[in-house]
């Protein structure tokens, strides 16, 4: 039986679309391919009696042409743990986040991850109203800023898996690169962006 664990907090993503990411409605992103960085700031998380409180994670992924969520679309992954984990919390990410452990990754790891990598930098993540900032080591550089509709209220999109309630806000990077080898190098600054609290768990 995989062991009970729960993770609150906030996170960011930053994406190739240039608008909204379409992967939420199932049509295939910007390009037909998507190159995507997300940062969670981990405010109370517990694995077993492993507390993950202040952890953070980041993650890379760049799919196979197609519908990120269709069946046959696989994912390349790397994953990037903070370097003040102990080992005990980065054994319970990278179970949480390689989908050991069940819970929403679970799936998606059975389903589309194709080759995955694990490592550790220094992350950095603020958060003032609806302005993001994080960084990961000299890897990743992100700076979010939310987008408002013509009722000056931030948008939002539905349904988003890793959001709570499904639905997160959002916004538009000013700064989304990525430097990590051949594979993982992109700079999408100026794309679209999603951000929220996420409530994640397994039970």
């Amino acid at each position: 039986m995989a062991t009970e664990w729960r993770i609150t907090g906030d996170y960011v993503e930053a994406c190739n679309c240039e608008v909204a990411c379409q992967c939420v409605w199932l049509e295939p992103p910007d390009d037909d391919v998507c190159t995507v960085s997300l940062v969670w700031d981990i405010t109370d998380g517990q694995y077993g009696e492993t507390d993950l409180s202040g952890c953070r994670v980041a993650m890379l992924a760049h799919t196979e042409e197609g519908v990120m969520f269709a069946p046959e679309t696989g994912w390349y992954v790397a994953l990037l743990i903070d370097d003040e984990a102990d080992d005990d919390q980065r054994a319970a990410l990278e179970d949480i986040y390689l989908g050991r452990a069940g819970g929403v990754w679970a799936a998606v790891a059975d389903a589309h991850f194709e080759t995955t990598e694990v490592t550790t930098a220094p992350i950095t993540f603020s958060k003032e109203d609806d302005e993001i900032s994080s960084t990961v080591g000299d890897v990743v550089a992100m700076d979010v800023v939310g987008k408002t509709g013509f009722n000056e209220e931030l948008g939002t999109v539905s349904p988003h898996p890793l959001a709570q309630g499904l639905e997160p806000k959002t916004g538009k990077s000013t700064t989304a690169t990525v430097s990590y080898d051949d594979e993982f190098a992109w700079d999408v600054s100026g794309n679209n962006s999603y951000f929220s609290e996420f409530d994640l768990a397994n039970a």
